[in-house]
C-alpha cells in the first residue's frame, strides 16, 4: 500500500507564496491503493474524502468506474460544509482515445470529455469537455518531456479562466507542481498561484 503526504499553498497573488510563506492549512495528508481506493484528509478543516475504484473488461473495451464522497469531520455541524457525491465512469477504446463521463448527486447534470493522445509516444494529450450544468466547453492540452516534466494549459469557456501548470515526478517518489490561473474577465486581478508538493511512502 501507498502513503501520500502532500503540501499545498494557495495564494490570491503571485508574490504571496513569497512574502507569506508557506501555509500549513494547505497540508493533505493520503493514505492509497492503487487501482482500489484513495483516502485524502485535511487537518485543517477535518475535510476528508473517500475514493473507491473498480475496473473490468466489456466488450473488449476497458471500463473504470470511481466513487468519490467528501464530507467534514468537523465538530460544529452548522459550519460544515454539505457531503459531496460522485461518480466516474470511463471507457478506453484504446490507447490513444478514451470517454469520460461524470456526475455529481443532485446537480441534475454531468461532465463529458473526450481524452486523445496524439503520436507513436502519445506524448501530447488534448482533452476538450463538455458541462451541461453550465452548457459550457473547457479545454485542456498537456505536453510531456523527457525526465519527467510536463506542461499543460486550460481554458474554462464559462468563467474565461485561463490555467498554466508546469509539474515533475521525481525519481525519489516525488513530485512537485506550480501552476497559475488568469482571470480573462477581469484583467485587473492578479494571477492565482500554486504550488505543491508530494512525496510517496510505501508502508
Amino acid at each position: 500500500m501507498k502513503a501520500t503526504l502532500k503540501g499545498r499553498y494557495e495564494g490570491d497573488k503571485a508574490t504571496a507564496a513569497f512574502t507569506n510563506g508557506p501555509s500549513l492549512r494547505g497540508l493533505t495528508l493520503t493514505l492509497e491503493k492503487p487501482g482500489a481506493f484513495l483516502v485524502d484528509l485535511k487537518p485543517h478543516n477535518q475535510d476528508v474524502r473517500f475514493q473507491f475504484m473498480n475496473s473490468a473488461l466489456v466488450l473488449d473495451k476497458r471500463v473504470s468506474l470511481t466513487y468519490t464522497h467528501s464530507t467534514s469531520l468537523a465538530a460544529a455541524p452548522a459550519a460544515a460544509p454539505p457531503s459531496r457525491t460522485a461518480l466516474d465512469c470511463t471507457v478506453t477504446f484504446d490507447p490513444a482515445n478514451k470517454v469520460s463521463l461524470s456526475h455529481s448527486l443532485g446537480s441534475g447534470g454531468c461532465r463529458l470529455k473526450y481524452t486523445y493522445a496524439h503520436g507513436v509516444d502519445r506524448l501530447t494529450t488534448i482533452e476538450p469537455l463538455f458541462d451541461t450544468n453550465k452548457n459550457a466547453w473547457e479545454f485542456a492540452i498537456t505536453r510531456k518531456f523527457a525526465g519527467g516534466d510536463a506542461v499543460k494549459g486550460t481554458y474554462q469557456a464559462s468563467t474565461k479562466l485561463l490555467g498554466l501548470e508546469w509539474s515533475r515526478d521525481s525519481l525519489a517518489g516525488g513530485s512537485f507542481k506550480v501552476a497559475t490561473t488568469f482571470d480573462l474577465s477581469d484583467q485587473s486581478k492578479a494571477p492565482k498561484l500554486i504550488a505543491e508538493s508530494t512525496w510517496n511512502y510505501e508502508i
